[in-house]
């Protein structure tokens, strides 16, 4: 927790050096450097005193040569090592082997994972102790303010105070993925009728596939780094021995005495046998592992994950070759848990899940009692689960030494002698020594176990390829900061594995050690100057402070350690990631001094290692207290990569891809999408559209465009072409069915009366652009409308009705009307006759405003019934255009009305179909103008999830949809948003949408797109999984594709010296794809006008009107037979929208 008061109490966040390591004992001697001299010296005086007295005096002189080459040694050492230390590392350097194989023979390798045996549960470690782990979904943290990391930090610091009273390693790693899968799901596409039918699209799956496969067909997809989170601890024996009353005794205090412990050690027993003491490791481990469980999910936005030994096993395997795994190939390699080479019987395979194993281990050991239970030999040839259970050697003893764990071949259990009789008739399940596997244990190894390691003083070689290098950080900051590893973390380059290692103190030796800590500062404070003195004085108040949470169990201190191993696949490369990763950490926020493990490189291997204790010791690691734990705060990722997600572009931090699936979120599938004029938002829209359409056969695309933005993608992928604004009939009271699941996860409101308030707010809509307010007036139309539905025999409760057939139109509402007018007496609107007089003159004034709606009026289009299924069909690609609708102030309304008409259009329709619609809505914010609309949107977007309907609303600012309480509620069902430049982004709107500082200041300064830069850069916000900074990039052909207009042919002509060939040759087929499209689609010309189009060139043409006058003047200079021909074809043809080529 964080301590600090504002009445002059001191930080508890603190890092100190020296504080509970090896300190100095006298003048910068430490004990164990004082031991070496005085055995130097005793060996010389006992070696004098036993030589012949002609040798005494060169003994002696030798013993002081010794004793003064070890005195300056001492004083040319490194000083962040003793003395002791560097002489041993030195030593163990002279006599190391520098090369290890993986051979029969050469155990050297194996041991070096120091792991022992896998099981179903835990690892067993070389030196016997168990070992399991949890894993952590990290929190993404980027663009995160100063207030967030606070909280993150807090967190930590709260959950090793709480739970953290055993050893743990925080384990962070970083391993490469594919995007096999993404491109598995291009490849079938390819496939699909809709890409058939769509040469561009077809082309563009294609190219894709093409750059991730390798010559032979192969998928071989681009690889992003990413970063895994493990928190590990072991069980050791000396961890359950004090459970048994006989651990306390003299000889267990002599053990823990310093230098001659490990002498009486050996003669300590702790009373257990050895199927109790591992019955005891596991209990111990499950129960920590529940602990870090529990305390886990308290970690800011983490989420903790049970990780058995496989996981485990995959992740120390890929440490030590350097090569990515996956579970199914590690648990086929280490999974088998093999008792004979076969299986045991028919029922397990010869790669078993071990709790199969088990399972027919414990049914073959029941049969074999109870009919062969002469034969005690045959208990040893069976490896038993759980782990008390099984025997090591013949003789049955286990032994947990790791000499003897590493030096075990795989003898198995002794065969019986007997001649060949008695063979024959030993039972069926014995099996033969030669059919016997290898030792488990050396299976196991060998499977984690790299090829061959070469050793160098500061550096080592794995497999000839990989160069690694470790290092631990020897200073840190005395106050660390907050996130003070984010930037070494973001840094996945860097190909850095990092192991922060806690070992706490009990609170007992916590107040102890700061007891002498204050003890040790009074004597100080008593021998210094009177400046020295206010110094240390500040210290020993600190001191006393911290001391004081840690009797109140408000703080705990730890030995903590941060090892890191960096590698690389060159010397050259390694030692410029060295500078790199130095300068890292040297910098703020770690502020911290990185040393190189020199001529340690296998101790610090083992030490950051999944598995591995801390090799290099504790004088490698600091005392820290649970804040200062809490400011390390490692579990920040910033990845975003969802299983059927498309790609949104790049992350700006770590340049990993940002994958979003819109229809797997929980709150919803919609997206506001904002941006600057030029700044890429509708680049970027487009660019998801086509990677939706690309990857997703579920998926159809509606594109309702007021201003022609996305004119050239409906032309590339043969959009069905609905223009409105014509005489394409629209009903706006068309009602259908809605299925039974909508119906009942909705919140009550039955299809009918959600479409009757649909309605009303069209009407609404139409008359407010109008200028015409509605009043009392809003009744009378509301009665009307439930009349309409009511004469067309429309039921509440039977949704069978509820067809296009069935439904009333705009005519129906004027029949209505006048029969108000006429005869109100005969409707049941009000109950005094004024009131009806009323009703009926509201009548005749709604009448005269839905005038357009009469037959030759500018709506007479609307009063009929639908000509068109939007959604129907299948057109998985629909383009709406409104750009034939007048610019005009009341143009813009027009396009706001029928923008919302065809919305209800599209909602009402994506109810019945069986896929899942995306609408694309270009210059949204109209649509938020009004009341109207907004009442009919918040149904619409409350049904969305239901209705598998997604809204892309793209528009210039976002103030608008922060106006209103009920514009934020409808914007709040966008669980994805995107910001691009937004220079004017207000403070009042980015806090209503909950941008931090750091995340505003990202979106008013982002790049936008330019072709020198290469990308634009965006902000995307994904309810419950957080923000991210984005670098939005096409690929070459996409982005042609997203750029083309109409009137590209000079840009293409432009362009063909400056590109690639097969960028000119796709621009080429893009630009004929496109007018084939056009022309087809816009002015609906048939197949066989096209092909004689394509005879006298007009489809090649500069543009659309030329090969409309192509059709309508014939060839030039023809015969006359060509120009009958001609002449033909310029017969008049009908559009889509009900009009026609020609005059």
């Amino acid at each position: 927790m964080s301590v600090s008061t504002d009445d002059g109490e001191y930080s508890a966040r603190r890092i100190h050096r020296s504080l509970g390591g090896t300190t100095a004992f006298f003048h910068g001697y430490s004990i164990d450097e004082l031991l070496l001299f005085l055995g130097v010296a005793f060996v010389t005086l006992v070696g004098a005193a036993v030589v012949p007295s002609a040798l005494t005096i060169p003994v002696i002189g030798f013993g002081l040569m010794l004793g003064c080459s070890l005195a300056i040694l001492h004083k040319v050492k490194p000083s962040y090592l003793w003395l002791t230390e560097w002489l041993v590392a030195r030593l163990g350097w002279a006599i190391k082997n520098k090369e290890y194989t993986h051979g029969e023979d050469d155990s050297d390798v194996r041991y070096l994972t120091r792991l022992g045996r896998v099981y179903p549960h835990a690892i067993e470690r070389t030196d016997g102790a168990l070992v399991g782990a949890v894993k952590i979904e990290p929190a993404n943290m980027a663009l995160e303010d100063e207030d967030a990391w606070a909280r993150a930090v807090q967190s930590l610091s709260e959950f090793v105070n709480a739970t953290v009273d055993f050893p743990v390693k925080f384990y962070i790693t970083s391993r490469e993925v594919d995007q096999d899968d993404v491109v598995r799901d291009h490849q079938h596409r390819l496939g699909d009728a809709d890409v058939r039918s769509r040469p561009v699209l077809r082309r563009l799956l294609k190219e894709y596939v093409a750059r991730n496969t390798n010559p032979d067909g192969d998928v071989d997809s681009e690889r992003t780094t990413v970063r895994e989170f493990y928190i590990i601890t072991a069980v050791r024996d000396s961890d359950v021995t004090h459970l048994d009353e006989t651990g306390d005794s003299v000889l267990a205090f002599l053990a823990d005495l310093r230098v001659v412990g490990r002498l009486f050690g050996r003669f300590q027993s702790d009373g257990l046998s050895a199927g109790e003491r591992e019955r005891l490791k596991e209990e111990k481990l499950e129960s920590r592992l529940a602990q870090l469980r529990r305390g886990g999910a308290s970690l800011y936005r983490c989420s903790v994950s049970t990780v058995d030994a496989y996981e485990l096993a995959r992740v120390t395997k890929e440490y030590w070759t350097g090569r990515t795994e996956t579970y199914g190939d590690i648990s086929k390699a280490i999974g088998t848990f093999p008792v004979v080479a076969h299986g045991l019987s028919e029922r397990v395979p010869s790669n078993p899940h071990p709790d199969d194993v088990g399972a027919v281990i414990g049914e073959t050991d029941r049969r074999k009692r109870s009919t062969a239970s002469d034969r005690d030999h045959e208990a040893d040839s069976e490896w038993k689960f759980p782990l008390d259970e099984f025997d090591d050697e013949a003789d049955g003893t286990a032994d947990n030494e790791v000499d003897e764990s590493v030096e075990s071949e795989g003898d198995g259990a002794a065969t019986s002698e007997g001649d060949e009789s008695e063979k024959g008739e030993a039972d069926e399940t014995s099996v033969a020594y030669e059919d016997r596997l290898d030792d488990p244990a050396n299976l196991h190894q060998s499977v984690v176990a790299p090829s061959t390691v070469d050793w160098e003083t500061t550096y080592a070689v794995i497999d000839d390829e990989t160069y690694v290098r470790t290092f631990w950080i020897e200073q840190f900051p005395e106050e660390p900061p907050d996130g003070m590893f984010e930037r070494l973390l973001l840094e996945t380059d860097l190909q850095t594995d990092v192991s922060i290692h806690l070992d706490p103190f009990d609170n007992r030796s916590a107040e102890d050690m700061m007891a002498a800590w204050i003890s040790d500062l009074k004597v100080n404070q008593h021998d210094s100057n009177s400046l020295q003195a206010e110094d240390l004085q500040e210290d020993i108040d600190r001191a006393k402070f911290m001391r004081s949470l840690v009797r109140a169990n408000k703080a705990s201190f730890y030995r903590g350690g941060v090892f890191i191993r960096l590698s690389a696949g060159s010397k050259q490369e390694l030692d410029n990631k060295t500078t790199r990763l130095r300068s890292i950490v040297k910098d703020a926020p770690a502020n911290s001094t990185l040393k190189v493990a020199n001529r340690w490189q296998e101790k610090g291997l083992a030490t950051v290692s999944p598995l591995g204790r801390n090799e290099l010791g504790r004088d490698r690691m600091s005392t820290m207290t649970n804040q200062a734990v809490g400011a390390t705060f490692p579990f920040s990722s910033n990845y975003m990569m969802m299983d059927e997600g498309v790609e949104y572009g790049y992350h700006g931090h770590n340049g990993s891809p940002v994958r979003i699936d819109p229809w797997s979120l929980e709150t919803g599938h919609s997206e506001l999408v904002v941006g600057m004029p030029g700044a890429g938002k509708t680049f970027g829209a487009i660019m998801r559209m086509l990677r939706m359409m690309k990857r997703r056969q579920d998926t159809m695309l509606v594109m309702i465009d007021p201003v022609g933005g996305f004119e050239g993608i409906a032309d590339a992928l043969n959009a069905k072409t609905i223009t409105v604004g014509g005489d394409t009939r629209l009903n706006p009271l068309e009602i259908r069915e809605t299925p039974a699941d909508i119906i009942e996860s909705d919140d009550g409101t039955s299809p009918l009366s959600a479409k009757k308030d649909e309605v009303l707010a069209v009407l609404e809509n139409f008359l407010t652009a109008r200028d015409i307010d509605l009043g009392t007036e809003t009744g009378v139309l509301s009665y009307v409308i439930d009349e309409a539905y009511r004469q067309a025999g429309v039921v509440e409760d039977d949704v069978s009705t509820h067809t296009p057939e069935n439904s009333p139109t705009m005519a129906d509402v004027h029949r209505v009307l006048a029969d108000i007018a006429e005869n109100p007496d005969e409707h049941n609107i009000a109950e005094s006759e004024s009131a009806r007089e009323r009703a009926a003159q509201y009548a005749d004034e709604l009448a005269i405003a839905f005038q357009p709606f009469r037959e030759g009026g500018a709506y007479e289009n609307l009063s009929q019934p639908s000509e068109i299924d939007i959604l129907e069909g299948n057109d998985k690609v629909v383009y709406i255009d409104l750009g034939q609708i007048e610019g005009t102030a009341s143009g813009i309304d027009r396009q706001t009305f029928l923008m919302q008409l065809l919305l209800s259009t599209v909602y009402q329709q994506a109810k019945k179909t069986d896929k899942n619609v995306e609408v694309a809505i270009d210059e949204a914010h109209y649509l938020f103008e009004d009341q109207a609309n907004l009442d009919f949107l918040e149904t619409a977007f409350r049904h969305q999830r239901h209705a598998g309907l997604r809204m892309v609303l793209l528009s210039q600012t976002a103030q608008e949809f922060y106006e209103t309480e009920q514009a934020e509620k409808i914007i709040g069902m966008c669980p994805i948003k995107v910001f691009h430049k937004l220079p004017d982004l207000d403070d009042e709107t980015a806090d209503t949408v909950g941008l931090t500082r750091e995340q505003r200041q990202y979106v008013r300064s982002a790049d936008a797109g330019k072709e020198e830069l290469g990308y634009s850069q965006s902000l995307v916000r994904v309810e419950e999984h957080g923000t991210y900074p984005l670098h939005v990039v096409a690929d070459d052909f996409e982005k042609r594709v997203i750029d083309y207009t109409p009137d590209d042919r000079a840009t293409i002509e432009r362009a063909i010296n400056s590109v690639p060939e097969d960028v000119v040759e796709f621009e080429q087929f893009l630009e004929s794809e496109a007018r084939r499209n056009a022309l087809q689609n816009r002015l609906g010309l048939t197949d066989e006008v096209l092909a004689t189009l394509a005879e006298y060139g007009g489809v090649e043409g500069d543009g659309v009107p030329e090969a409309t006058e192509t059709v309508e003047m014939g060839g030039e200079g023809e015969e006359t037979e060509e120009k009958a021909t001609a002449e033909n074809v310029a017969e008049p043809l009908t559009r889509p929208d009900g009009g026609e080529v020609r005059e």
